[in-house]
């Protein structure tokens, strides 16, 4: 019996032959980078200074927290042209990387949001950590800490640490 007759029953050579016979070359599959959104935020970001929010109900905030905000970045001798206020319930699925990708950060103050959703680790809060090339504090709701003088008072301690003041 000559071996060009031979035949095979493809389920047996597929037994046989679990992995290739001629090994192939793995080649990693480049990057794609994620293509991120055009980011609206308020503010003219001269410092690069982010503050994350998250307010489904309104495109930044109201009167009451907007005057808040402006209280306490004025205590840290700073204004709204320093910052970019940035609404993330806008932007699902973005983390900090991406944002600090999208708008120049060096800092940033984080709003109750989960640092989670962020794709953070867990932090604690009103003391500043440092991912990647961004120092960030997370800090409670500005509606609770308009009623809160304690937590005015960590948020102040944070603040001071994260700009040096």
């Amino acid at each position: 019996m000559s071996l060009d007759r031979l035949q095979l029953d493809p389920y047996l050579l597929a037994q046989m032959y679990d992995q290739p016979i001629i090994p192939e070359e793995h080649r990693a599959q480049p990057a794609v980078a994620k293509a991120l959104p055009k980011v609206k935020y308020l503010g003219e970001n001269q410092k690069n200074i982010l503050l994350l929010i998250q307010n489904e109900s309104e495109a930044y905030l109201n009167d009451e927290l907007f005057n808040l905000l402006a209280n306490i970045l004025n205590a840290c001798k700073l204004g709204m042209q320093d910052v970019a206020l940035i609404n993330i319930a806008l932007y699902p699925g973005l983390t900090l990387a991406d944002y600090q990708q999208a708008v120049s950060a060096r800092q940033c103050i984080i709003f109750a949001i989960p640092p989670a959703i962020l794709g953070l680790p867990p932090m604690q809060p009103y003391l500043p950590e440092t991912h990647g090339q961004v120092v960030a504090v997370h800090s409670d709701d500005l509606q609770l800490i308009a009623t809160d003088k304690q937590l005015k008072g960590r948020l102040w301690q944070g603040l001071k640490q994260l700009f040096g003041i």
